[in-house]
């Protein structure tokens, strides 16, 4: 499928994707797009739509993520070289748990879920990462299935990079490599502070600690009020907890009463966010 400008000149912008698609809202940046969905692109493809980002902006939202942070910038050119940009609308899946692995992935726009889950079906979201977040990394080491599914929960644009490029790479370069390593001992403290808040946090200082952490990410910090700035259901909170969303309900009912947290519009707001997050056990 091929969008094909109808005066001649004018590059396809988002509208056209959302009208040829059926989708009803977007949230990315069109101006920064020059050109959107290639010729094998259908809109039975599952797994997002590729689109072609400019150079400078391929470099920039590679600068963003933590594992490029830093690198030379011929590595950063031959990388965005070497990317190719996915649209990724609201509820598809990027990829599944147990797919085979097909290179590295990073958040440049949306929000997107990482989960799990069980044999009977019991959903665990592991995280909502960030802008700049790589996604997939653990490929790079060994080519081993997706160990959790991704999804996008708002239309998402990402960065893909095949397996054999970022191989390359850190054959060539050492501080690349160096980045991996730093990163992935980044990623198994992230996993033991999980086990340490499932055996010592309350589920309240667990949920205090999770909307403060949401803030941070996605939110917007105003004088001592950090406000999350997106709707999180009640069921999405139960499932980043791993318990029910009966617990959660009553838990922000409990934080709401104690002044910890104001609800405006749907939307959670936590008070002192600061004095939460110093208040919390340290793993």
């Amino acid at each position: 499928m091929s969008f094909v400008p109808a005066d001649g000149d004018r590059a396809p912008c988002f509208a056209d994707i959302h009208e040829a698609f059926g989708i009803q809202k977007y949230h990315l940046r069109p101006d920064r797009i020059n050109w959107v969905c290639s010729d094998n692109a259908s809109p039975a493809w599952p797994r997002g739509y590729p689109m072609n980002i400019a150079e400078p902006q391929k470099k920039k939202y590679l600068r963003a993520c933590p594992l490029f942070e830093g690198l030379q910038n011929d590595v950063i050119t031959r990388l965005a070289s070497r990317a190719h940009g996915v649209f990724l609308p609201r509820g598809k899946v990027l990829f599944h748990q147990g797919d085979p692995s097909n290179g590295l992935y990073v958040v440049c726009s949306g929000l997107v879920r990482v989960s799990i889950t069980d044999e009977e079906g019991h959903v665990l979201t592991l995280a909502l990462p960030e802008i700049g977040t790589p996604l997939g990394e653990l490929a790079l080491v060994k080519p081993y299935p997706r160990s959790a599914t991704v999804s996008a929960l708002e239309d998402s644009l990402l960065l893909h990079l095949e397996t054999t490029t970022m191989v390359e790479l850190l054959d060539e370069k050492s501080a690349l490599a160096s980045h991996l390593i730093d990163f992935l001992s980044q990623r198994l403290r992230q996993s033991n502070d999980i086990l340490h808040d499932l055996a010592f946090a309350s589920l309240k200082q667990r949920l205090l600690h999770k909307l403060a952490e949401l803030g941070c990410q996605h939110g917007e910090l105003r004088k001592d009020v950090l406000d999350l700035r997106r709707k999180f259901s009640q069921n999405a909170l139960a499932e980043m907890l791993g318990v029910t969303r009966e617990a959660v309900n009553k838990q922000l009912k409990l934080l709401q009463k104690h002044g910890l947290i104001v609800m405006q519009d749907g939307i959670i707001q936590v008070q002192r966010p600061a004095e939460i997050l110093r208040n919390f056990p340290e793993s």
